[in-house]
């Protein structure tokens, strides 16, 4: 299973929560500076001890297929939980990922529910 970093929030910058898979690969989840459920959503894979990062996947949480995703993601959450808001609902969703392929394709996945 993947280790869950802890949630870092920022009032400016937003927040975010590093993953690291079961590869030994590491990803963060950032959820930039638009509130709770808006704005935009990206995962990137970190390069080079932390220092760069390839973008893996980006959402827009204010579009059509965004709102689709994080409805999807966070059907089941308990209102008021972690797990309900975006940062929450995508961790919990690319948590159970082995690798960066897997969380391409899962998010891939995702984007696709309407």
């Amino acid at each position: 299973m993947s280790k869950v970093g802890r949630f870092v929030t920022d009032p400016k910058a937003g927040a975010y929560c590093q993953i690291t898979l079961d590869s030994g690969e590491k990803i963060i989840v950032n959820h930039g500076a638009g509130g709770f459920k808006g704005g935009w959503l990206t995962i990137e894979v970190l390069k080079f001890l932390g220092f760069s990062s390839d973008r893996l996947f980006t959402c827009d949480l204010d579009s059509p297929e965004g709102r689709a995703a994080l409805t999807h993601l966070t059907r089941d959450a308990r209102p008021g939980s972690v797990e309900a808001t975006a940062l929450g609902a995508f961790v919990a969703h690319v948590k159970s990922c082995t690798s960066v392929a897997d969380v391409k394709s899962s998010c891939a996945a995702l984007m696709s529910i309407r």
